[in-house]
Protein backbone atom coordinates (compact mmCIF):
# COMPACT_ATOMS: atom_id res chain seq x y z
CA UNK A 1 0.00 0.00 0.00
CA UNK A 2 1.69 3.35 -1.18
CA UNK A 3 1.00 6.30 0.73
CA UNK A 4 1.22 10.07 0.59
CA UNK A 5 4.49 11.82 1.47
CA UNK A 6 3.26 13.96 5.02
CA UNK A 7 5.56 17.06 5.28
CA UNK A 8 7.10 17.53 9.26
CA UNK A 9 4.83 21.09 9.34
CA UNK A 10 1.41 19.10 8.42
CA UNK A 11 1.95 16.10 10.66
CA UNK A 12 3.08 18.09 13.86
CA UNK A 13 0.58 20.69 13.01
CA UNK A 14 -2.70 17.89 13.30
CA UNK A 15 -1.00 16.19 16.11
CA UNK A 16 -1.10 19.62 17.79
CA UNK A 17 -4.30 19.50 17.40
CA UNK A 18 -4.93 16.33 19.05
CA UNK A 19 -2.23 15.86 21.48
CA UNK A 20 -0.07 18.00 23.58
CA UNK A 21 2.60 15.62 25.97
CA UNK A 22 4.40 14.15 23.06
CA UNK A 23 5.88 17.25 21.80
CA UNK A 24 6.56 18.56 25.24
CA UNK A 25 8.93 17.03 26.56
CA UNK A 26 11.15 16.40 23.22
CA UNK A 27 14.26 17.61 22.53
CA UNK A 28 14.71 21.15 21.31
CA UNK A 29 14.60 20.17 17.80
CA UNK A 30 11.04 18.89 18.50
CA UNK A 31 10.01 22.17 20.36
CA UNK A 32 11.66 24.29 17.18
CA UNK A 33 9.35 21.85 14.79
CA UNK A 34 6.00 22.67 17.29
CA UNK A 35 6.82 26.39 17.29
CA UNK A 36 6.79 26.50 13.90
CA UNK A 37 3.78 24.51 13.20
CA UNK A 38 1.75 27.00 16.01
CA UNK A 39 3.02 29.56 14.25
CA UNK A 40 1.29 28.37 10.63
CA UNK A 41 -2.01 28.66 12.42
CA UNK A 42 -3.66 31.94 12.64
CA UNK A 43 -5.10 32.46 16.02
CA UNK A 44 -6.59 34.93 18.13
CA UNK A 45 -3.97 37.21 20.32
CA UNK A 46 -2.58 35.81 23.46
CA UNK A 47 -4.12 38.89 25.17
CA UNK A 48 -7.37 37.64 24.98
CA UNK A 49 -7.54 35.16 28.08
CA UNK A 50 -10.39 33.19 29.38
CA UNK A 51 -11.99 34.89 31.83
CA UNK A 52 -12.79 32.43 34.05
CA UNK A 53 -13.34 31.13 37.08
CA UNK A 54 -13.71 27.71 39.23
CA UNK A 55 -17.37 26.69 39.67
CA UNK A 56 -19.46 24.82 42.18
CA UNK A 57 -20.01 24.55 45.93
CA UNK A 58 -18.34 22.56 48.28
CA UNK A 59 -20.99 19.73 48.37
CA UNK A 60 -21.61 18.05 51.46
CA UNK A 61 -20.01 14.89 52.16
CA UNK A 62 -21.44 11.90 53.66
CA UNK A 63 -19.92 10.61 56.72
CA UNK A 64 -18.80 7.13 56.76
CA UNK A 65 -17.21 4.86 58.85
CA UNK A 66 -14.72 2.12 57.74
CA UNK A 67 -14.12 -0.38 60.45
CA UNK A 68 -11.30 -2.55 59.84
CA UNK A 69 -12.89 -5.89 58.41
CA UNK A 70 -12.81 -9.06 60.12
CA UNK A 71 -10.61 -11.58 59.12
CA UNK A 72 -7.56 -12.09 57.39
CA UNK A 73 -5.43 -9.72 58.62
CA UNK A 74 -3.42 -8.77 55.51
CA UNK A 75 -6.31 -9.24 53.40
CA UNK A 76 -8.28 -6.93 55.94
CA UNK A 77 -5.86 -4.06 55.39
CA UNK A 78 -6.08 -3.66 51.78
CA UNK A 79 -9.97 -3.86 52.04
CA UNK A 80 -10.23 -1.15 53.81
CA UNK A 81 -7.49 0.46 52.02
CA UNK A 82 -9.47 0.32 48.88
CA UNK A 83 -12.19 1.17 50.16
CA UNK A 84 -11.15 4.44 51.81
CA UNK A 85 -9.67 5.52 48.37
CA UNK A 86 -12.95 4.42 46.45
CA UNK A 87 -15.04 6.60 48.43
CA UNK A 88 -12.68 9.59 48.55
CA UNK A 89 -12.49 9.64 44.86
CA UNK A 90 -16.46 9.53 44.65
CA UNK A 91 -16.51 12.83 45.63
CA UNK A 92 -19.89 11.66 47.40
CA UNK A 93 -18.00 10.52 50.99
CA UNK A 94 -15.75 11.33 53.65
CA UNK A 95 -14.41 8.87 55.68
CA UNK A 96 -13.73 9.06 58.93
CA UNK A 97 -10.76 9.21 61.20
CA UNK A 98 -10.19 5.59 62.14
CA UNK A 99 -8.31 6.86 65.17
CA UNK A 100 -11.47 8.47 66.32
CA UNK A 101 -13.74 5.20 66.63
CA UNK A 102 -15.62 4.64 70.15
CA UNK A 103 -16.97 1.55 68.84
CA UNK A 104 -16.13 -1.93 70.64
CA UNK A 105 -15.72 -3.34 67.01
CA UNK A 106 -15.23 -6.84 68.47
CA UNK A 107 -18.18 -6.99 70.25
CA UNK A 108 -20.53 -5.59 67.48
CA UNK A 109 -19.01 -7.97 64.54
CA UNK A 110 -20.91 -7.59 61.97
CA UNK A 111 -23.62 -5.40 63.32
CA UNK A 112 -23.22 -2.01 64.73
CA UNK A 113 -24.69 -0.06 67.91
CA UNK A 114 -25.78 3.26 67.16
CA UNK A 115 -24.38 5.76 69.65
CA UNK A 116 -20.84 5.21 69.75
CA UNK A 117 -21.26 5.77 65.48
CA UNK A 118 -22.95 8.58 66.49
CA UNK A 119 -20.53 10.27 69.07
CA UNK A 120 -17.75 10.11 66.05
CA UNK A 121 -20.31 11.81 63.56
CA UNK A 122 -20.67 8.48 61.08
CA UNK A 123 -23.76 8.51 59.53
CA UNK A 124 -23.17 5.02 57.75
CA UNK A 125 -20.94 2.27 58.62
CA UNK A 126 -19.30 -0.62 56.16
CA UNK A 127 -18.83 -3.36 57.82
CA UNK A 128 -16.48 -6.27 55.85
CA UNK A 129 -16.23 -9.93 56.81
CA UNK A 130 -13.39 -11.76 55.01
CA UNK A 131 -12.48 -15.72 54.70
CA UNK A 132 -10.20 -17.40 53.18
CA UNK A 133 -10.01 -20.94 52.14
CA UNK A 134 -7.63 -22.51 49.25
CA UNK A 135 -6.82 -19.71 47.75
CA UNK A 136 -10.04 -18.14 47.50
CA UNK A 137 -11.96 -15.41 49.61
CA UNK A 138 -15.27 -14.63 50.13
CA UNK A 139 -15.73 -11.32 51.14
CA UNK A 140 -19.18 -10.00 52.73
CA UNK A 141 -20.24 -6.83 53.26
CA UNK A 142 -23.09 -4.92 55.04
CA UNK A 143 -23.72 -0.94 54.59
CA UNK A 144 -25.50 0.65 57.65
CA UNK A 145 -27.29 3.92 58.11
CA UNK A 146 -26.67 4.94 61.61
CA UNK A 147 -29.70 6.54 62.06
CA UNK A 148 -31.71 4.00 60.75
CA UNK A 149 -30.85 1.12 63.76
CA UNK A 150 -28.98 -1.85 63.32
CA UNK A 151 -30.54 -3.91 60.90
CA UNK A 152 -28.31 -3.22 57.63
CA UNK A 153 -29.58 -1.85 54.57
CA UNK A 154 -27.24 -3.51 51.94
CA UNK A 155 -25.35 -6.20 52.14
CA UNK A 156 -23.13 -7.95 49.45
CA UNK A 157 -21.43 -11.02 49.56
CA UNK A 158 -18.20 -11.58 46.56
CA UNK A 159 -15.99 -14.68 45.77
CA UNK A 160 -12.62 -15.02 43.92
CA UNK A 161 -9.47 -15.70 44.02
CA UNK A 162 -6.78 -13.31 45.95
CA UNK A 163 -5.99 -11.54 42.74
CA UNK A 164 -9.70 -10.33 42.29
CA UNK A 165 -9.83 -8.72 45.76
CA UNK A 166 -9.83 -5.06 44.67
CA UNK A 167 -12.66 -5.71 41.95
CA UNK A 168 -14.67 -7.39 44.62
CA UNK A 169 -13.70 -4.11 46.70
CA UNK A 170 -14.76 -1.87 43.60
CA UNK A 171 -18.16 -3.82 42.78
CA UNK A 172 -19.19 -3.36 46.39
CA UNK A 173 -18.33 0.36 46.65
CA UNK A 174 -20.49 0.87 43.44
CA UNK A 175 -23.58 -1.10 44.59
CA UNK A 176 -23.36 1.46 47.80
CA UNK A 177 -23.19 4.24 45.57
CA UNK A 178 -25.76 2.94 43.72
CA UNK A 179 -27.89 2.71 47.12
CA UNK A 180 -27.40 6.76 47.99
CA UNK A 181 -27.71 7.39 43.88
CA UNK A 182 -29.87 5.60 42.35
CA UNK A 183 -27.27 4.52 39.69
CA UNK A 184 -24.33 2.32 40.48
CA UNK A 185 -20.60 3.25 40.81
CA UNK A 186 -18.14 2.90 37.83
CA UNK A 187 -15.35 1.54 39.99
CA UNK A 188 -13.29 -1.58 37.47
CA UNK A 189 -13.65 0.49 34.92
CA UNK A 190 -10.06 1.22 33.23
CA UNK A 191 -8.17 4.21 31.43
CA UNK A 192 -6.50 3.79 28.31
CA UNK A 193 -3.68 6.65 27.13
CA UNK A 194 -0.27 6.82 25.34
CA UNK A 195 3.31 7.34 26.97
CA UNK A 196 6.31 7.90 26.22
CA UNK A 197 9.31 5.58 27.09
CA UNK A 198 12.23 7.34 25.23
CA UNK A 199 13.54 8.72 21.70
CA UNK A 200 11.60 7.45 19.12
CA UNK A 201 9.34 4.96 21.29
CA UNK A 202 6.07 5.83 22.18
CA UNK A 203 3.58 3.06 23.79
CA UNK A 204 -0.76 2.49 24.82
CA UNK A 205 -1.03 2.00 28.20
CA UNK A 206 -4.14 0.87 30.45
CA UNK A 207 -4.85 1.27 33.83
CA UNK A 208 -7.24 0.84 37.17
CA UNK A 209 -8.64 4.62 37.12
CA UNK A 210 -8.16 4.20 40.92
CA UNK A 211 -4.36 3.67 40.11
CA UNK A 212 -1.91 0.64 39.59
CA UNK A 213 -2.52 -1.92 37.15
CA UNK A 214 -0.58 -0.57 34.68
CA UNK A 215 -0.21 -2.52 31.10
CA UNK A 216 1.68 -2.16 28.55
CA UNK A 217 -1.03 -2.94 25.18
CA UNK A 218 2.05 -2.22 22.32
CA UNK A 219 5.03 -4.15 22.24
CA UNK A 220 6.59 -2.60 19.13
CA UNK A 221 9.49 -0.59 18.75
CA UNK A 222 7.80 2.22 17.56
CA UNK A 223 5.50 5.22 17.94
CA UNK A 224 1.73 4.49 18.78
CA UNK A 225 -0.40 6.94 19.90
CA UNK A 226 -4.34 8.53 19.54
CA UNK A 227 -5.79 5.58 21.75
CA UNK A 228 -9.73 4.35 21.50
CA UNK A 229 -11.85 2.05 23.12
CA UNK A 230 -13.65 0.23 20.30
CA UNK A 231 -16.82 -2.28 20.09
CA UNK A 232 -16.20 -5.71 22.48
CA UNK A 233 -13.22 -3.59 24.68
CA UNK A 234 -10.81 -3.88 21.65
CA UNK A 235 -8.57 -1.08 21.53
CA UNK A 236 -7.63 1.05 18.73
CA UNK A 237 -4.82 3.02 18.10
CA UNK A 238 -2.12 4.73 15.42
CA UNK A 239 1.40 3.42 14.47
CA UNK A 240 3.92 4.23 12.55
CA UNK A 241 5.48 0.36 12.78
CA UNK A 242 5.38 0.09 8.74
CA UNK A 243 6.73 4.18 8.65
CA UNK A 244 3.43 5.31 7.82
CA UNK A 245 0.66 6.14 10.55
CA UNK A 246 -1.93 3.91 9.76
CA UNK A 247 -4.89 2.65 12.32
CA UNK A 248 -4.59 -0.28 14.19
CA UNK A 249 -6.22 -2.47 16.83
CA UNK A 250 -5.50 -5.19 19.29
CA UNK A 251 -5.35 -8.78 18.13
CA UNK A 252 -5.46 -8.37 14.62
CA UNK A 253 -1.73 -7.24 12.77
CA UNK A 254 -3.04 -5.75 9.83
CA UNK A 255 -3.98 -2.29 9.56
CA UNK A 256 -7.85 -1.46 10.00
CA UNK A 257 -7.06 1.53 7.97
CA UNK A 258 -3.41 1.99 5.58
CA UNK A 259 -5.00 4.74 3.37
CA UNK A 260 -2.30 7.29 2.07
CA UNK A 261 -1.49 10.31 4.33
CA UNK A 262 -2.92 10.02 8.12
CA UNK A 263 -5.11 7.49 9.46
CA UNK A 264 -5.86 8.48 13.14
CA UNK A 265 -8.21 9.74 15.97
CA UNK A 266 -10.51 7.53 16.00
CA UNK A 267 -13.86 7.50 18.04
CA UNK A 268 -16.78 4.80 18.64
CA UNK A 269 -20.47 5.03 19.52
CA UNK A 270 -21.71 1.11 19.02
CA UNK A 271 -20.48 -0.24 15.38
CA UNK A 272 -19.75 2.89 14.48
CA UNK A 273 -15.97 4.59 13.97
CA UNK A 274 -15.42 8.12 13.06
CA UNK A 275 -11.66 8.67 11.73
CA UNK A 276 -9.55 11.45 10.32
CA UNK A 277 -8.13 11.02 7.20
CA UNK A 278 -5.37 12.96 4.54
CA UNK A 279 -6.34 10.64 1.61
CA UNK A 280 -7.73 13.34 -0.39
CA UNK A 281 -5.05 16.17 1.47
CA UNK A 282 -6.28 18.06 4.11
CA UNK A 283 -7.21 16.15 7.54
CA UNK A 284 -10.68 15.55 7.66
CA UNK A 285 -13.20 13.37 9.38
CA UNK A 286 -15.04 10.13 7.62
CA UNK A 287 -17.53 8.12 9.30
CA UNK A 288 -18.17 4.51 8.93
CA UNK A 289 -18.25 1.10 10.31
CA UNK A 290 -15.60 0.14 13.03
CA UNK A 291 -14.11 -2.73 10.78
CA UNK A 292 -13.04 0.47 8.74
CA UNK A 293 -15.72 0.05 5.53
CA UNK A 294 -18.16 2.05 4.47
CA UNK A 295 -16.38 5.22 5.58
CA UNK A 296 -17.84 8.71 4.26
CA UNK A 297 -16.22 11.94 4.22
CA UNK A 298 -18.43 14.23 7.23
CA UNK A 299 -16.26 17.33 6.98
CA UNK A 300 -15.19 19.82 3.89
CA UNK A 301 -13.93 22.91 5.16
CA UNK A 302 -10.45 23.40 4.00
CA UNK A 303 -9.15 23.45 7.20
CA UNK A 304 -7.64 20.87 9.43
CA UNK A 305 -10.68 18.63 11.04
CA UNK A 306 -9.34 16.19 13.90
CA UNK A 307 -10.48 14.54 17.14
CA UNK A 308 -13.87 13.62 16.72
CA UNK A 309 -15.81 12.16 19.48
CA UNK A 310 -20.08 11.22 19.88
CA UNK A 311 -22.72 12.64 21.05
CA UNK A 312 -24.46 10.43 24.06
CA UNK A 313 -27.22 9.26 21.20
CA UNK A 314 -24.68 8.78 18.06
CA UNK A 315 -26.34 11.85 16.66
CA UNK A 316 -23.86 14.23 16.63
CA UNK A 317 -20.02 14.64 16.69
CA UNK A 318 -17.90 17.21 18.00
CA UNK A 319 -14.60 18.14 17.01
CA UNK A 320 -11.52 20.45 16.42
CA UNK A 321 -11.07 22.19 13.58
CA UNK A 322 -9.35 25.66 12.86
CA UNK A 323 -11.30 26.90 9.90
CA UNK A 324 -12.16 30.14 11.77
CA UNK A 325 -8.19 30.72 12.54
CA UNK A 326 -7.29 29.47 15.92
CA UNK A 327 -8.42 25.68 17.24
CA UNK A 328 -12.51 25.59 18.34
CA UNK A 329 -14.16 23.14 19.04
CA UNK A 330 -17.19 22.43 16.34
CA UNK A 331 -20.47 20.32 16.88
CA UNK A 332 -22.11 18.72 13.44
CA UNK A 333 -24.61 16.37 12.75
CA UNK A 334 -23.32 12.77 12.78
CA UNK A 335 -24.33 12.94 8.85
CA UNK A 336 -21.84 15.84 8.44
CA UNK A 337 -23.16 19.42 7.85
CA UNK A 338 -24.28 21.90 10.08
CA UNK A 339 -21.07 22.38 11.99
CA UNK A 340 -21.57 25.12 14.73
CA UNK A 341 -19.07 26.57 16.56
CA UNK A 342 -19.25 26.01 20.13
CA UNK A 343 -15.84 27.72 22.09
CA UNK A 344 -15.01 31.53 21.71
CA UNK A 345 -13.27 32.21 24.15
CA UNK A 346 -9.34 31.64 24.04
CA UNK A 347 -7.23 31.05 21.53
CA UNK A 348 -6.34 27.52 21.46
CA UNK A 349 -9.12 25.00 22.41
CA UNK A 350 -9.04 21.20 21.69
CA UNK A 351 -9.04 17.70 22.96
CA UNK A 352 -12.78 17.17 22.98
CA UNK A 353 -14.66 14.79 25.36
CA UNK A 354 -18.16 14.01 25.44
CA UNK A 355 -19.91 13.39 28.22
CA UNK A 356 -21.88 9.77 27.63
CA UNK A 357 -24.81 10.35 29.72
CA UNK A 358 -27.96 10.41 28.32
CA UNK A 359 -28.97 13.95 26.71
CA UNK A 360 -26.26 15.47 27.95
CA UNK A 361 -24.45 18.38 26.01
CA UNK A 362 -21.34 18.63 28.31
CA UNK A 363 -18.12 18.47 26.40
CA UNK A 364 -14.88 18.81 28.47
CA UNK A 365 -11.59 20.14 26.97
CA UNK A 366 -8.41 21.89 26.98
CA UNK A 367 -7.97 25.18 26.45
CA UNK A 368 -5.02 27.60 26.42
CA UNK A 369 -5.09 30.67 28.80
CA UNK A 370 -2.34 32.75 28.72
CA UNK A 371 0.22 30.97 27.46
CA UNK A 372 -1.17 27.88 30.45
CA UNK A 373 -2.99 24.38 29.20
CA UNK A 374 -5.88 23.64 31.53
CA UNK A 375 -9.48 22.10 31.25
CA UNK A 376 -12.56 23.19 31.09
CA UNK A 377 -16.34 21.97 30.06
CA UNK A 378 -18.74 23.51 27.07
CA UNK A 379 -22.17 22.88 27.12
CA UNK A 380 -23.28 22.25 23.44
CA UNK A 381 -26.67 23.88 23.47
CA UNK A 382 -26.04 26.57 25.53
CA UNK A 383 -22.04 27.68 25.29
CA UNK A 384 -21.63 28.13 28.84
CA UNK A 385 -18.15 27.42 29.60
CA UNK A 386 -16.61 25.89 32.95
CA UNK A 387 -13.34 25.85 34.41
CA UNK A 388 -11.84 22.92 35.79
CA UNK A 389 -7.81 23.91 36.49
CA UNK A 390 -6.39 26.74 37.32
CA UNK A 391 -3.10 27.86 38.35
CA UNK A 392 -2.64 24.14 39.11
CA UNK A 393 0.62 23.82 36.38
CA UNK A 394 -0.29 22.26 33.09
CA UNK A 395 -3.83 20.24 32.91
CA UNK A 396 -4.97 18.44 29.53
CA UNK A 397 -6.96 15.79 27.71
CA UNK A 398 -9.70 15.43 29.68
CA UNK A 399 -11.92 12.32 29.36
CA UNK A 400 -15.55 11.77 31.06
CA UNK A 401 -16.36 8.84 33.15
CA UNK A 402 -18.88 6.52 31.94
CA UNK A 403 -21.02 8.36 34.10
CA UNK A 404 -19.60 11.77 33.79
CA UNK A 405 -19.31 12.12 37.88
CA UNK A 406 -15.55 12.22 37.51
CA UNK A 407 -13.00 13.94 34.90
CA UNK A 408 -9.87 12.06 33.99
CA UNK A 409 -7.01 14.07 33.16
CA UNK A 410 -3.32 14.83 32.75
CA UNK A 411 -1.24 17.64 34.96
CA UNK A 412 2.38 18.42 34.99
CA UNK A 413 1.94 17.91 38.86
CA UNK A 414 3.02 14.07 38.10
CA UNK A 415 0.43 12.64 36.28
CA UNK A 416 -3.00 11.74 35.25
CA UNK A 417 -5.74 13.12 38.45
CA UNK A 418 -9.15 12.44 39.17
CA UNK A 419 -11.61 15.87 39.65
CA UNK A 420 -15.61 15.85 39.83
CA UNK A 421 -17.18 17.59 37.09
CA UNK A 422 -16.41 20.79 39.02
CA UNK A 423 -12.72 20.37 38.90
CA UNK A 424 -13.07 19.95 42.83
CA UNK A 425 -11.47 16.62 44.92
CA UNK A 426 -8.81 16.49 42.55
CA UNK A 427 -6.54 13.28 43.15
CA UNK A 428 -3.35 12.29 41.34
CA UNK A 429 -4.44 8.49 40.95
CA UNK A 430 -1.76 7.27 38.10
CA UNK A 431 1.65 8.50 37.88
CA UNK A 432 3.61 9.75 34.62
CA UNK A 433 3.15 11.05 31.44
CA UNK A 434 0.14 10.16 30.06
CA UNK A 435 -1.90 11.92 26.49
CA UNK A 436 -4.89 11.52 24.65
CA UNK A 437 -6.99 9.73 27.69
CA UNK A 438 -9.71 7.67 26.92
CA UNK A 439 -12.41 6.06 30.23
CA UNK A 440 -13.62 2.47 29.48
CA UNK A 441 -17.53 1.77 29.67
Amino acid sequence: MKATAITLGTLVAVLLLCIFAPFQAQSQKAKTDKSQAEESLPRISENAPLELELWGGIRDLYKIAIPLPLGSPSAAREIQKVESTDLKLSSLFKVVDPKSYLADLAAEGMSIQKDPWIQVGAQGVSKCKVTASGGRLTLEFKLFEVARGEKPVLQKKFNGSRDDLKLMVHKWINKVIGYFTGEDGVFGTRLLFSRRIGPGSKHIYTADWTGGGVGRVTKNNSINLLPAWGPGGAIFYTSFVEGFPYLYRTGQRKPVLAERGLNMGAAFHGGKMAVVLSKDGNPEIYVGSASGSGLRRVTSSGAIDVSPTWSPDGSKIAFVSDRHGSPQIFVMGAGGGGAKRVTFKGAYNQTPNWCQRPGSNLIAFTGRDGGTYDVFTVDAGSGQIRRLTQRQGRNMDPAFAPDCRAVAFWSSRGGIHISNPEGLNQNLTVKGGADTIRWSK
